[in-house]
C-alpha cells in the first residue's frame, strides 16, 4: 500500500472514531462503508495513474484529494475524490530505464486469450509505446484492477471497453497510427 494510502486511511479511521457519537452504531458503519469504497479506488487509480521510475517501482503520476462529507452534526455522509495533475506526457514517452503507466503492462501481461483477440493485442508484442516490458512487478496484477474495478460498481462489459478504447487510442494518438506491435 502506498504510503499516501496508509497515511489517508489512517487519518478516515481517526476522524470516523472522532465524529461519531458513541451511541450511533450506523453512524459508524457509514462511515466504515465510506473508507472502504474509497480504498477500493486505490487500485484503479495506481493502473491509470502510476508508473515505473527511477527512483520508485510505484511512482503516483497524479494527486489525490479526498474531500469527506460531514452533515451538520459533524458526522461523515460521504466522500468525494479527485485526481489531479496527471502526467500525460508519460504516455508518449519515458526515459530509457522507465515504463509507461501500470495499466498498459497489466492488460498485455494478465488479457485472456479471448480478450487478446478482441483487442488485437498479440501474445508477447512488443509496442513502440509500451518500453521495459520484460520487468516485472507486483503492480502488474490485472485481475486485482479488474476486481477493484467491479467494487467501484464498473461491470465488466463497461471494463472491456475501457480497456478496448484504452489499448487502441494511445498508439493512435501518439505515432502509430495502426496501434499495431513493433514485433
Amino acid at each position: 500500500m502506498l504510503q499516501q494510502t496508509w497515511t489517508s486511511r489512517c487519518l478516515m479511521k481517526f476522524y470516523a472514531v472522532v465524529a461519531a457519537s458513541p451511541a450511533s452504531w450506523e453512524t459508524h458503519k457509514i462511515a466504515e462503508r465510506i473508507e472502504q469504497r474509497i480504498l477500493n479506488s486505490n487500485p484503479v487509480m495506481e493502473a491509470f495513474g502510476n508508473a515505473c521510475t527511477l527512483r520508485n517501482n510505484n511512482s503516483s503520476r497524479f494527486g489525490k484529494f479526498i474531500q469527506l462529507q460531514l452533515n451538520r452534526a459533524q458526522q461523515m455522509t460521504g466522500a468525494a475524490v479527485q485526481t489531479y495533475l496527471l502526467e500525460k506526457t508519460r504516455v508518449a514517452c519515458q526515459a530509457s530505464s522507465e515504463r509507461n503507466f501500470h495499466i498498459f503492462y497489466q492488460i498485455c501481461k494478465g488479457a485472456s486469450e479471448d480478450e487478446r483477440l478482441q483487442w488485437h493485442l498479440p501474445e508477447g508484442a512488443a509496442f513502440s509505446w509500451l518500453p521495459n516490458p520484460e520487468r516485472s512487478l507486483e503492480e502488474d496484477c490485472f485481475e486485482v484492477t479488474r476486481e477493484a474495478m467491479l467494487h467501484l460498481g464498473i461491470d465488466t462489459p463497461t471494463q472491456n471497453n475501457i480497456f478496448k478504447v484504452r489499448r487502441k487510442a494511445v498508439p493512435f494518438m501518439f505515432g502509430r497510427d495502426d496501434g499495431q506491435p513493433l514485433s
